[in-house]
């Protein structure tokens, strides 16, 4: 299958075309290198969250094995090139995953608005792609205990939350053994939950203590926690809910300028929402809006609740396709093919 193929040529695999090449080839006529390229900018993205996973896995078990920090920025550099070709895609791949884990799923996510975050403020390309590589691994040393945090629906015990409140710096110290120096990446590792009235952790920094990076990295980490769903939550939050939320934060413990970047980057119907239309279809947003009568949208449900392969464009403006409500992506499972043709290209 294609998709198969796609992951299989990010993992280095190569083909050879010879049995459909009637050209014969001499030492003075050999053959062309092949030219392989680059998946759909969908499918690439969900080949990077596998390769994410065994990064990470590797360097937390063996990280003599691997160039961490190589590793680390190639899948940086590649989501970076998504972010520029498609910001459909790269938002919309990460926020209708499921199958991958969480915490992996969430790191990538961060990265992919880091970046555009990192656009708006005007930083240039090395100065986000160092910040990139912060989002990817800044819960480097909350991986093992992940599984005991989602245990828990409400408030942490006392000493969970004390072990949890250590994983910025030990994700950094895990990242130092692993041969990262860079001082943008590692900072804002340290740093992503201090909060700028002196709320956050570990270090209780405050206000211009905190660097502009690890600022990027708090909100965008706030963002996607929300929008997942968590294995003690049945339900996520919806992005337009999300950001609310974090907009109230604002001046108290987030910085309002990043916050109000991010809003416009991820729109109140951010891709991979899942809506209800007047028809009774339901619907995923494909591209960032603010307005709900002015959304990209395709049905991946018909009105008798039958699902639509592959989805059909609706025109939000149009009577019959306003939308009406939003729906949690948990209820649409059964149509996972169908939603991931939204970005099909």
């Amino acid at each position: 299958m294609p998709e198969q193929v796609s992951r299989l040529l990010i993992r280095g695999a190569q083909y050879d075309e010879i049995e459909t090449d009637p050209t014969i080839y001499t030492t003075s006529n050999p053959r062309p290198p092949p030219v392989l390229e680059d998946p759909p900018p969908f499918e690439h993205m969900g080949g990077l969250l596998l390769n994410l996973k065994h990064v990470l896995g590797t360097t937390l078990k063996s990280p003599e094995q691997i160039d961490v920090t190589a590793r680390i920025k190639k899948i940086a550099e590649t989501v970076q090139k998504i972010c520029h070709k498609s910001v459909d895609c790269a938002l919309g791949a990460p926020s209708v995953e499921t199958q991958t884990s969480y915490i992996v799923v969430h790191q990538m996510m961060g990265a992919v608005l880091t970046e555009l975050i990192g656009q708006g403020k005007g930083l240039d390309a090395g100065q986000r792609l160092s910040l990139m590589c912060a989002a990817l691994t800044r819960d480097l040393g909350q991986i093992a205990l992940q599984p005991e945090l989602d245990k828990h629906p409400g408030y942490l015990p006392e000493d969970l939350l004390t072990v949890m409140r250590q994983h910025p710096e030990q994700s950094a110290k895990l990242l130092e053994q692993a041969g990262v120096t860079d001082p943008i990446w590692l900072d804002a590792v340290r740093s992503h939950h201090e909060y700028l009235d002196g709320s956050g952790y570990p270090a209780r920094l405050k206000g211009d203590e905190i660097s502009l990076g690890a600022r990027i990295l708090s909100v965008c980490d706030r963002y996607s926690a929300m929008i997942k769903m968590r294995p003690y939550r049945a339900e996520a939050y919806f992005p337009q809910n999300a950001l609310k939320e974090i907009y109230l934060k604002k001046d108290t413990e987030i910085d309002e300028e990043i916050a109000r970047i991010l809003i416009s980057k991820v729109g109140l119907l951010s891709p991979g929402t899942v809506v209800k239309l007047k028809s009774g279809e339901l619907a995923v947003v494909k591209s960032p809006t603010v307005k709900s009568d002015a959304a990209i949208v395709y049905s991946i449900y018909g009105k008798a609740g039958t699902i639509l392969s592959p989805p059909t464009r609706r025109d939000t403006s149009q009577p019959g396709s306003e939308i009406i409500g939003l729906v949690p992506l948990s209820h649409c499972q059964n149509a996972a093919v169908s939603i991931r043709q939204v970005w099909a290209e």
